[in-house]
């Protein structure tokens, strides 16, 4: 349970003995004769874990000390009578008297100058107790209503996001999907998403295995590279039990996981398997539109040779498969993708001062896709692409920790080869698909091979200037050797955190980011084969942190990107959902000299210290392209942004109820003119309607002979709001008279899920 409200007397009752019960169940109780609050998660007191030995008779917090201490756990105060049941390393920063069997909270001043955060625009997406930066718990997390399932999902719900609800990646604070980097344990993942064909709207990582996210929206320290707008972060769980077991099964997935100790605890084995089943729910539904289908499975083997040595195995490892036809029957495709991740990780502690970890990897990724596009008289075409690439890396990370000084520096090499076959032909009639459209045949086949190495330097320092003021000023250097002409790149940055106050504080970064082009970037499929040279962002960021009594917490940022060096894209106009946008007559290359974007973000949370919590942000922000001197809206850009939810938790019910509207994204205007010519508008002029989305999630838990059973059931997009993602169009003359015809296609109606989770 991720919360217990407990009131009660203040000394233990004779509903002892408690040796062999549910720790859960125990704590429950002996916060009620304490009369105070405890806030834990399930990953911190596991469901399965119970009472070993027997408290000694004394006052309830005594005997709750007693409890969690075999567990490696303590008490943490965080105010008032409200505690957080913690591991008992994180409980060692209290400086000033507390209870007996409980620990103070820490001053910031004596927070170990490794754990203060410095970076403005961070989210932690976690399981530890919230502190100021966090926005939602590890249990808030799973809680949410979650398309697909998706853990990656509940980022589309920070400020500054903007989602159209399918796809994978938000576009964070005006940056294209491609400017995120996602990280799991340490290791970049280059394709992170299942179902590429249809907007990417699983990643492969299964929830299950997911502990808690990171968030950097902007702002980040220079040990995070190749990307301009976002870093996600995410580890990967380690349950605290001996051995812990999961099933679940719903309309989407059929998950296992399983993990157990070893070598009396100085090893961890965990794996994980999922299946999707949207192959089933579309023959149950007899869909005729295809039947996507993936696996995907994690393994990763922890061991402690000594308390200054330690090291771990990972694997990821992701296939799906889809053969889809859109709704109008015009375009089919098959396509195949799959991933292989290998890395392992060994971390030393050469002195309590001095640590180095390093980081072996290997990464495959292959795909194959085959589209063709039939419409006698319209466009005929057909697409055949295959691409797969390899990369072999180390990465050498090292940190010297002073009282008042963090030093670290690290240096990151990848071997990199690809290999690119493709081929693509489409015929476009004359008049089509207006009149005076000129007759086209394009054809494409290419095959570039390219190899090379991505070299990466880095060092950050950081200080306590004061007692109240830290900074952070690191600098990162990256070279790609795989491209026409080498390129290297030279980042500078700096971060500002200052306590203003007892629960203020204010936070302020300023720096350059650069993004080279992946060796898997090449848009062959728009006739490209050379690579072009790094983008870079400056960004510049303020933010404010206020704690309000008793539970609240609000976060107010500015910032403003400002881009250069910008590559060429690729965009269709009217249809971001085709199975074959390279054979689309709309496709459009987008070359702009710079970019700026800009907002102001505004978030109030409220931390779980009862039944309920929540969450409201607004933003606003917009980004725009310079393209030959004038200013154009990108395609993600909207105005005002509103997310809202509120988690009700309370026994063995949960329940969340989140909202989400923005501004509609933009759409070139196309029309008739007098004479009845087609006409199109500027680039991105007009808007879609506004889009909005309430979704909904429910569940409850039972407590079984062994472990606890989960059902729950979830809605997205309630109420089957129609919010418009594409345009259709037909010219037609009728009676004489040109008429164009715009017909509106949508993003998800309302999808419902159930499910069912057994954890043992």
């Amino acid at each position: 349970m991720a919360l217990l409200a407990c009131l009660g007397a203040d000394a233990v009752q004779a509903a002892a003995p408690y040796r062999g019960r549910s720790v859960d169940a125990v704590l429950d109780e002996l916060a009620a004769a304490a009369n105070v609050q405890l806030v834990y998660t399930s990953a911190v007191v596991p469901a399965t874990a119970t009472v070993g030995t027997e408290p000694s008779a004394g006052p309830a917090l005594e005997a709750i000390a007693q409890v969690l201490t075999p567990l490696g756990l303590r008490l943490q105060l965080i105010e008032g009578r409200i505690y957080s049941v913690v591991p008992e390393k994180e409980s060692k920063r209290s400086s000033t008297a507390a209870p007996p069997g409980t620990a103070a909270v820490a001053d910031p001043r004596d927070e170990p100058i490794a754990d203060v955060v410095v970076t403005a625009s961070r989210y932690s997406l976690a399981s530890d107790v919230p502190e100021v930066h966090a926005f939602l718990s590890q249990d808030e997390l799973e809680a949410l209503p979650r398309l697909a399932e998706d853990a990656l999902k509940a980022v589309h719900r920070l400020p500054g996001a903007a989602s159209n609800g399918v796809a994978g990646l938000a576009h964070i604070r005006g940056g294209d999907a491609n400017e995120t980097q996602v990280l799991l344990d340490g290791l970049p993942l280059y394709e992170p998403f299942h179902l590429r064909l249809l907007q990417s709207a699983s990643s492969v990582l299964d929830e299950r295995i997911v502990d808690g996210l990171d968030v950097y929206a902007g702002g980040f320290t220079a040990n995070f590279g190749d990307r301009m707008s976002a870093i996600i972060d995410a580890r990967t769980l380690r349950p605290d039990a001996d051995a812990y077991y999961e099933l679940g099964l719903s309309l989407m997935h059929a998950n296992a996981l399983a993990s157990q100790k070893f070598a009396d605890g100085r090893g961890q084995w965990l794996a994980s398997i999922r299946r999707s089943n949207l192959g089933e729910v579309a023959d149950m539904m007899n869909s005729d539109l295809g039947e996507p289908k993936y696996i995907d499975g994690f393994g990763r083997v922890d061991y402690e040779w000594s308390p200054a040595t330690r090291g771990s195995l990972h694997t990821l490892l992701a296939s799906d498969h889809a053969e889809i036809t859109n709704s109008a029957g015009t375009e089919h495709a098959i396509a195949d993708y799959s991933n292989v991740y290998v890395w392992g990780t060994l971390t030393h502690d050469w002195s309590d001062r001095l640590s180095a970890t390093a980081i072996v990897s290997f990464t495959d990724v292959a795909a194959e896709r085959k589209a063709d596009v039939f419409e006698p008289g319209k466009r005929i075409g057909n697409v055949d692409d295959e691409r797969d690439y390899d990369v072999l890396g180390l990465k050498l990370d090292a940190s010297y920790t002073a009282d008042r000084w963090l030093q670290r520096a690290g240096i990151d090499v990848r071997k990199l080869s690809a290999t690119y076959d493709y081929t693509g032909s489409v015929d476009f009639a004359s008049d089509y698909p207006y009149p005076g459209a000129p007759a086209q045949d394009i054809s494409r086949e290419l095959a570039p091979e390219p190899s090379g190495e991505h070299f990466a330097m880095y060092y950050t320092v950081r200080g306590r200037l004061t007692d109240a003021l830290t900074a952070e000023f690191g600098l990162r250097w990256d070279e790609e050797t795989y491209g026409v002409d080498s390129d290297n790149q030279l980042a500078p940055r700096l971060n500002l955190a200052w306590n203003v106050a007892a629960g203020t504080r204010l936070l302020a970064s300023a720096g350059r980011f650069e993004q080279f082009q992946g060796i898997e970037e090449l848009p062959v499929e728009d006739g490209v084969t050379t690579f072009s040279p790094a983008q870079r962002a400056d960004h510049y960021i303020v933010g404010l942190e206020r704690d309000l009594v008793p539970a609240y917490t609000l976060r107010m940022e500015v910032y403003r990107k400002n881009y250069g060096d910008l590559r060429t894209r690729y965009e269709s106009l009217y249809d971001p959902l085709s199975l074959a946008p390279e054979l689309r007559w709309d496709r459009t290359a987008i070359s702009p000299s710079s970019a700026i974007a800009e907002g102001v973000e505004l978030l109030l949370t409220r931390k779980p210290v009862d039944a309920w919590s929540g969450w409201f942000s607004y933003a606003w922000s917009r980004v725009d392209d310079r393209v030959d001197g004038s200013e154009v809206r990108r395609s993600w850009d909207q105005t005002h942004t509103l997310n809202l939810g509120t988690l009700w938790s309370s026994g063995p019910w949960q329940a969340t109820l989140a909202a989400q509207y923005h501004t509609g994204w933009p759409v070139t205007p196309i029309g008739l003119d007098a004479e009845g010519l087609v006409v199109q508008g500027q680039r991105n002029g007009s808007r879609y309607a506004d889009f909005g989305s309430v979704d909904a999630r429910v569940s409850y838990e039972w407590t079984l002979p062994r472990g606890t059973l989960t059902v729950h059931g979830e809605v997205t997009n309630a109420f089957d709001r129609r919010n418009p993602c594409c345009t259709d169009i037909e010219y037609e003359v009728v009676d004489g008279t040109p008429t164009l015809d715009r017909e509106l296609r949508h993003w998800l109606p309302l999808v419902p899920s159930v499910g069912v989770l057994w954890k043992f």
